[in-house]
């Protein structure tokens, strides 16, 4: 840093204005606030894996934690405590940016609150493609239910404000009329960041080609699955060994992939068996898998020559662990160019370190219903890592109208007058991963949109359907 230079400059009281000037300053490095007098700064510069990263550490903010849960439905504001966790949610103690990302969005109205001023400017970034990441501690303090109104009206679509009052009436006997109503003056903060550029940077690590092995359950798809395999055989870079886990109900079947004993330019490892189900089969494969790398393919896509060329360049520019990319029908068009943190995961078309493998596995009390792939997601932030989203790559999802993991299934819930609400295979889903408030959040929800569906268009008589339906699910995701 050119010390003289950072001498001269007269930043005044306003912190946020402070850093747009400090960027401003000096383009090539990374900015940092702290309220530390000699702050130590080892672990971020070993967390910052590229420029468009932005980290924390320290206490959580009150005024957001205290309320976001009931409307903000993602992983990314489940943090564990003192634990390095993808999340948008900045501490004001310590934490840093680059001054490249700074400078393309060259300022940012101020409230003069610091700690606001940045998670509004993490939030808003973090959906364009800044990789947020945070280590964070909670604070027992009293937090301000205005600037938690304020920040749900500058950061999500106006309904949000109103249903945030509704959850406070609901669930905590709360009536904040005048944050809720001072809220409603507030715009959104909507600014548009372009960092096309700033990911497009070339990577300066060499290219060598990743070892990886492909994971294919398959069910009654043949000639689909034969294309998927041809694709492979054309890649750029090729995989070590394709593990097959073929499925068929039938007790008298046999594999009808005669094709696996031709000629590949990779092994084929494959396996035959009964039991249906895309949890078993992929976590019967994943045991299987010895490569650094593990694709998790379906067997109705399919890929261009440089798939996995394209792929590798991203894990070297990103330097993430968990990469999925997108899997379009024909005629849908991807409008996201920017790589970003993915609240989701695809089981289907999805790269993932070795690391991962031998720490997730696929819950099979999800088996046949919905919902494994998510939840795969989120056993991998918990572990310590993130998933990161790619649109720029791109395969093509034939959606086969044949075969397919997911025979039609008989519930113990199928039969009831009263169905579950929402599907029990969802519900234990959420109550795994999200926090009891993203739960009533949730609830409320679902409240409003099966309104009138359940057999009564009275509020009294649709609450009280839509609360048996609500207990019918829970008993039943409890039995999973």
């Amino acid at each position: 840093m050119d010390v003289k230079k950072a001498d001269s400059i007269t930043l005044g009281k306003n912190q946020l204005s402070s850093l747009f000037k400090l960027a401003q300053a000096f383009p090539d490095q990374w900015i940092g606030w702290s309220t530390a007098e000699n702050p130590i700064w080892e672990e971020f510069t070993s967390q910052a894996q590229n420029n468009y990263t932005m980290l924390s550490a320290g206490a959580a903010p009150a005024f957001i934690c205290s309320v976001i849960d009931y409307i903000e439905d993602s992983p990314f504001i489940n943090y564990s405590p003192n634990q390095w966790y993808p999340t948008w949610i900045m501490s004001a103690d310590q934490g840093m940016t680059h001054a490249s990302i700074l400078n393309e969005i060259q300022a940012l109205p101020s409230t003069q609150n610091f700690e606001y001023d940045i998670n509004l400017l993490a939030r808003v970034i973090q959906k364009q493609g800044v990789f947020c990441y945070a280590k964070l501690n909670k604070k027992d303090v009293i937090a301000s239910t205005q600037l938690a109104y304020r920040f749900v009206a500058q950061t999500q679509k106006k309904r949000w404000v109103p249903f945030l009052f509704l959850c406070h009436v609901r669930y905590e006997k709360r009536f904040p009329l005048y944050a809720f109503a001072k809220a409603l003056f507030k715009k959104q903060q909507d600014k548009k960041v372009d960092l096309l550029a700033i990911q497009q940077t070339e990577p300066s690590q060499k290219k060598e080609a990743i070892n990886y092995d492909v994971v294919i359950p398959t069910m009654g798809r043949k000639q689909y699955l034969f294309d998927v395999l041809t694709d492979l055989s054309n890649q750029e870079i090729k995989p070590n060994q394709v593990i097959i886990v073929e499925q068929n109900a039938d007790p008298e079947s046999n594999s009808e992939l005669d094709y696996i004993f031709d000629d590949w330019s990779f092994t084929i490892n494959h396996l035959f068996t009964h039991q249906t189900g895309a949890c078993n089969a992929r976590n019967i494969s994943l045991g299987k898998t010895t490569a650094d790398w593990i694709l998790l393919f379906d067997d109705d896509v399919r890929v261009p020559v440089d798939f996995m060329a394209q792929l590798q360049h991203t894990l070297i520019s990103t330097k993430v662990k968990a990469i999925t990319v997108a899997c379009l029908q024909k005629g849908e068009k991807e409008t996201q160019q920017t790589v970003k943190q993915w609240p989701y995961f695809g089981s289907g078309c999805s790269l993932v370190h070795r690391e991962i493998v031998d720490r997730c596995k696929f819950d099979k009390a999800l088996e046949h219903g919905y919902g494994e792939d998510v939840d795969f997601g989120m056993q991998i932030r918990r572990a310590g890592y993130d998933v990161i989203y790619a649109p720029q790559i791109q395969i093509l999802h034939l959606k086969a109208p044949v075969g397919g993991f997911r025979e039609k299934r008989i519930f113990p819930w199928s039969t009831d007058n009263i169905q579950p609400k929402p599907s029990p295979h969802i519900m234990y889903f959420r109550k795994k991963n999200y926090s009891e408030n993203q739960l009533k959040g949730y609830k409320l929800v679902q409240w409003f949109k099966n309104y009138g569906k359940l057999g009564s268009f009275l509020p009294w008589g649709h609450n009280k359907l839509f609360n048996k339906a609500w207990e019918s699910s829970k008993k039943y995701a409890n039995s999973l």
